[in-house]
């Protein structure tokens, strides 16, 4: 029961971490890298860096949820091996991030930027848009995606913590 606990409050730290990056420093992949980087101390620098650009659905293009990008990068890093001809590691990595994209559908309704934003706001902003990114700003939306990266930083270190146990059994 106190291992269930302390997970929870591990769990609940992360949610908290990738929130509050999201609110103070935006681009949703690496605010989710960065949180489950500091709390379950995978990756480095280079991941951060790595992250970065599947911001807001892929370099601004609303596609793929960023969040979720930065998720699988975190999930990848710990289940996918660096052997490119390790094709086990690599159907074992897939399932990985199959199961997390199907937990985030299930939680947000979806794993795509834009109907992410429709659900959210009523609206797709491009945030390549000088005006529009403005108005996604005004329109609550580092508040609104925040809470998206923690659902999702949540999930994903849930899923790694999930995976870890496995190993040591």
């Amino acid at each position: 029961m106190a291992e269930e606990n302390s997970r929870e409050v591990l769990l609940d730290r992360i949610e908290k971490a990738a929130y509050e990056n999201e609110k103070s420093f935006h681009g949703c992949s690496r605010c989710v890298a960065k949180a489950i980087q500091d709390h379950l101390h995978i990756g480095d620098e280079n991941t951060i860096k790595a992250a970065t650009p599947l911001a807001a659905g892929v370099a601004m293009r609303g596609e793929t949820c960023g969040a979720l990008l930065g998720g699988m990068l975190m999930l990848g890093l710990v289940t996918a091996s660096a052997d490119v001809k390790d094709s086990k590691a690599m159907t074992g990595t897939m399932g990985a991030g199959f199961k997390l994209a199907r937990k985030v559908e299930k939680e947000l309704g979806t794993t795509n930027c834009t109907e992410l934003q429709k659900a959210n706001f009523g609206r797709f902003y491009s945030l390549a848009d000088p005006a529009q990114y403005e108005a996604f700003i005004q329109a609550g939306g580092y508040e609104k995606c925040s809470k998206v990266c923690g659902k999702v930083a949540r999930i994903t270190a849930s899923l790694i913590l999930e995976y870890q146990d496995k190993l040591q059994q």
